[in-house]
């Protein structure tokens, strides 16, 4: 795992949710709006990429409806659940930071609008 791209990540992160709280969650960086976690940082054991979570935060319950909480028209999130979404980061690639902040920003106001 790459503390540059670490670093990187939630620098980007932190600038679209200024309003969040840094912490960690399951041992990564992990932010919080209102006191409930909604984006964390995820390094697989097998390194080469950083993933970043979007999630409702821990209780809640992954439903599989098929009604995605945002759109993802370019399909470059992963859908576990409805209620929690992936994107990849390489180490060595390129960060999309425009395509990272408008997920987080979009991620932030859909969840303040579906309490």
């Amino acid at each position: 795992m790459s503390a540059d791209l670490e670093t990187q990540l939630t620098t980007i992160i932190a600038r679209a949710l200024p309003e969040a709280t840094r912490g960690n969650k399951w041992n990564a960086p992990s932010f919080a709006i209102d006191g409930r976690d909604i984006v964390t940082l995820n390094h697989p054991p097998k390194g080469g990429q950083i993933r970043v979570i979007f999630h409702r935060g821990a209780k809640a319950k992954d439903t599989t409806t098929g009604l995605t909480l945002l759109p993802d028209p370019d399909k470059r999130l992963t859908w576990p659940s409805d209620q929690r979404a992936i994107a990849c980061f390489k180490e060595g690639a390129p960060v999309d930071a425009d395509f990272l902040a408008r997920t987080c920003r979009d991620w932030a106001d859909a969840l303040s609008t579906s309490r």
